[in-house]
């Protein structure tokens, strides 16, 4: 009897935990750019592009600031591993980047952005400054500067995640929460916002412009857990194993 509620116990555990698990969708240590790995890689205009992309050192670095106009970036529209991205059990981006240069003309504009659509092609377009993330509006207007977070982007790699459940998504870095907010439904704007399971990373605007180091791109099919999550399968826990001690002396 102890032995199958110990079982149980690391089941209830291990069943949070490995839900973790990541599809790698892009990994820089491999020294090769995304499209190298299953991404699509556009740029505008098509010919004669000043946005550059290279790999080397665990990293892709993309650099659009040769012209503003200009614009470049990765999509997973074909990508052979993207999954299922369903807002109702949960899931999150993982992204490792880096930041050294962006410039807008805009407020409402940024020269890196992230675009994240779910299964029912609703999701979230974050915007990178050098010293801020900000989420995109649907409305009242489509494309204007929404909730944001301050935060030093050009320091080093980060790991942002953006984990997403039911309608809301939250981005954390480091463990910590820093920004969060409810889905967005871009689709009026059309292609590529009425895409599904799908993710944009790069320059997708004529009035911005960055350099940018990209070091991997991942999916877990699982939202982050709050700490308090965690704190509290571990109180679960250990309370049983105080019972079932007191139970069996």
């Amino acid at each position: 009897m102890r032995t199958c509620w110990i079982w149980a116990s690391v089941w209830a555990m291990t069943s949070v935990l490995s839900a973790r698990a990541d599809v790698t969708l892009f990994d820089g240590s491999l020294n090769t750019t995304p499209n190298q790995q299953g991404w699509l890689y556009l740029t505008q205009p098509t010919n004669g592009s000043s946005a550059v992309q290279t790999a080397s050192g665990g990293v892709t670095r993309l650099n659009t600031t040769g012209a503003q106009a200009d614009h470049a970036g990765y999509f997973s529209s074909f990508h052979p591993l993207m999954p299922t991205l369903n807002a109702a059990t949960g899931y999150t981006i993982w992204l490792d980047a880096r930041i050294g240069l962006e410039s807008h003309a805009s407020n409402d504009r940024a020269g890196f952005s992230m675009i994240v659509l779910g299964s029912d092609h609703r999701g979230v377009e974050l915007g990178f400054w050098q010293d801020q993330v900000w989420a995109q509006l649907d409305s009242p207007v489509l494309f204007t500067h929404g909730e944001s977070a301050l935060i030093n982007t050009t320091s080093a790699i980060r790991r942002y995640g953006l984990s997403v459940l039911g309608n809301t998504y939250t981005l954390f870095v480091g463990g910590q929460g820093i920004l969060t907010g409810s889905l967005r439904d871009y689709s009026s704007f059309g292609a590529p916002y009425t895409a599904s399971n799908f993710l944009f990373i790069g320059d997708d605007t004529s009035s911005a412009a960055a350099d940018v180091e990209i070091g991997r791109v991942a999916v877990s099919l699982s939202a982050i857990p709050e700490p308090a999550s965690y704190l509290l399968i571990g109180l679960g826990l250990t309370l049983g194993w105080t019972l079932r001690a007191w139970r069996f002396r």
